[in-house]
């Protein structure tokens, strides 16, 4: 499965190269929302939790996020 950098680099590579052609804008257009529907499920199953209790740390430079995601 790709990851969510793959996707968003291959959606600004989509807007860097503008179509030529009505078919070609059609397919972009194609392309574009399979991976933003990709993108959606990539995200989706990253916050889901898996469990009853789930545990998440992310860090974003200097900074540490602790989630903690409970069922009730």
């Amino acid at each position: 499965m790709r990851t969510r950098d793959d996707i968003l680099s291959e959606l600004l590579e989509l807007k860097a190269n503008p179509p030529k052609s009505f078919s070609g804008s059609i397919a972009k257009t194609q392309k574009k929302n399979a991976l933003i529907q990709e993108l959606c499920r990539v995200e989706n199953t990253i916050l889901q939790p898996t469990s009853d209790s789930e545990h998440q740390n992310v860090q974003f430079g200097d900074f540490e996020i602790n989630i903690k995601i409970t069922k009730k």
